[in-house]
């Protein structure tokens, strides 16, 4: 049967402190990622999370929440896969850069020890399934080539995944009882029929290479001289051959590193513990050059410089 369940909402709280125990809840018992939303003292949400055999399974309601994933220094954490699907309202995710916008009745995997950021709309709800990688590779041959893409809407096997979800986040609202692995397998067995071809559009060997080349860019992010030519030569292939491996998933060394950069960079600046560093000695840290650059980029990632955004 399914383990022990949690619940968690903010209806009995007022204000600010609603969201902040949102935002702590929610790191201790879902993931650790930085919540920004529109109106703290507005700000509604409520979880409810159940673990079905090896899987974790979360109904999610909210109002507008901006989440940036920080994967730097948490090598130690479980590898993990999480499908993230829409009972109403959208999501737009990020992730390895790409991007994906979501909307009712649609769902797509994301890898969990990568960097990610998502954006909700005005109030949303979700189903938010967390699969160990051991477990979801018994179901995909290649994981990685399955994340980032709508899934359910443009399959012909989306109507019974659907369902599926549907059932069980109704037993997990009502408390009810589950037989754990035989809804874990089904799960598994759906997402294997959706997925079923992507794996062949990206070989297994580049997948593999592209996915130790971002392991090398979160590692070595604070090195200013990683240029693409190191990267290259770390992996010991052709800079062209490295160009070709982001290109075909519409990006590129260069950006993935600076999105790295910058998730480090507002992850410093929201620290407490960082707060005698300059932005100047800060950007350095990150493995910016040039201040002035950092704080362009940052503007344009996040709507404003980083003086700014630590001051706010």
């Amino acid at each position: 049967m399914n383990g022990p369940g949690y619940h968690v909402s903010t209806a009995t709280l007022d204000g600010a402190p609603a969201f902040d125990h949102w935002h702590a809840e929610v790191q201790a018992h879902v993931t650790p990622i930085d919540i920004r939303v529109p109106d703290r003292a507005a700000f509604r949400g409520e979880l409810r999370k159940q673990h079905i055999g090896d899987v974790q399974f979360s109904v999610i309601s909210a109002a507008s929440q901006q989440g940036v994933h920080d994967a730097s220094g948490r090598h130690g954490a479980s590898p993990r896969f999480d499908l993230v699907y829409m009972r109403s309202g959208g999501i737009t995710l990020r992730q390895n850069g790409r991007e994906a916008t979501l909307g009712a009745g649609e769902a797509l995997l994301f890898s969990h020890l990568d960097n990610f950021s998502f954006v909700t709309s005005a109030f949303s709800e979700a189903y938010l399934v967390a699969l160990p990688s051991a477990w979801v590779e018994r179901w995909l041959p290649d994981p990685y080539a399955c994340t980032i893409r709508p899934l359910v809407g443009t399959s012909p096997w989306g109507a019974a995944f659907d369902g599926l979800l549907h059932s069980v986040a109704h037993a997990v609202e009502e408390g009810r009882p589950l037989p754990a692995h035989l809804i874990a397998d089904q799960l598994g067995g759906c997402l294997a029929l959706m997925c079923d071809g992507l794996a062949g559009e990206e070989t297994t060997h580049r997948r593999r290479l592209l996915h130790q080349i971002r392991r090398t860019l979160a590692s070595r992010f604070a090195d200013p001289d990683l240029t693409p030519a190191a990267i290259a030569a770390q992996h010991g292939i052709s800079v062209r051959y490295l160009h070709s491996l982001f290109a075909a998933t519409g990006s590129s060394a260069g950006r993935e590193l600076r999105m790295i950069r910058l998730a480090r960079v507002r992850a410093m600046l929201e620290d407490s513990g960082c707060r005698n560093l300059t932005v100047s000695e800060i950007a350095y840290a990150c493995g910016f050059n040039d201040p002035g650059y950092l704080a362009r980029c940052f503007a344009q990632e996040f709507g404003r410089p980083p003086t700014s955004f630590r001051n706010g």
